[in-house]
């Protein structure tokens, strides 16, 4: 039914519709405010996660220092179990931040790379890279020798094979405490992480094979 101006009782009124557009446009700002203070409140989660990680990771090498330094092998392996379920942790949180930040800044971080390239930088060290305990068989025999002779002989290499175990303990002492260092420092690249503590893992059992 048209009315006597032309228009129909139900027609909608330009401001009114205007104001909608308003109310919308305010709620969409509203909640894209909101999106974004939980992606900053992520990433504020991420960066109290790897501090906690960075100085659960110093306190680990200070503990480790004290093993080394006492040769107790056998605790050393629930030490290295802390920094993998640490590590674990932190690639999980890593793994968000990384999300977050695609939402927020549209970034694609190349974390797949920069992993690879820590990983290709884990040195290695194994036990033919250790000085070799010398034997009987590197003793020149000078022929005829007297008891005595014979004696000290056997002295100075079993001199000798203490001091090239004890250097070799060293070495895979050192080896064992850098990468472990290297991969506590190292938690914001987990790939990285991963590839220091698995070597951790071997330097350990070089190690005690040195010490035992």
């Amino acid at each position: 039914m048209t009315t006597m101006y032309g228009t129909k009782p139900d027609a909608e009124i330009p401001g009114d519709r205007e104001d909608d557009d308003l109310d919308e446009s305010l709620r969409n700002i509203e909640q894209a405010v909101r999106t974004a203070q939980r992606a900053f409140d992520e990433i504020g989660r991420c960066n109290r996660l790897l501090d906690h990680a960075q100085e659960s990771g110093d306190e680990a090498i200070r503990e480790l220092d004290e093993l080394l330094r006492r040769r107790e092998h056998p605790a050393v392996p629930a030490l290295l179990d802390r920094l993998d379920a640490l590590a674990a942790e932190v690639a999980r949180s890593e793994a968000d931040r990384v999300v977050v930040r695609r939402i927020l800044f549209g970034e694609d971080e190349d974390d797949e790379l920069a992993d690879a390239v820590g990983a290709c930088a884990v040195p290695r060290l194994t036990a033919d890279d250790l000085p070799r305990v010398p034997t009987v068989h590197d003793v020149e025999d000078p022929g005829d020798s007297t008891l005595e002779d014979m004696w000290e002989r056997d002295q100075a290499l079993a001199s000798r094979q203490h001091e090239v175990r004890r250097e070799r303990t060293r070495i895979a002492a050192d080896h064992l405490r850098a990468v472990t260092v290297r991969a506590a420092d190292s938690f914001g690249t987990p790939g990285a992480t991963a590839a220091l503590l698995a070597e951790a893992r071997r330097a350990y059992g070089l190690w005690a094979s040195c010490v035992r």
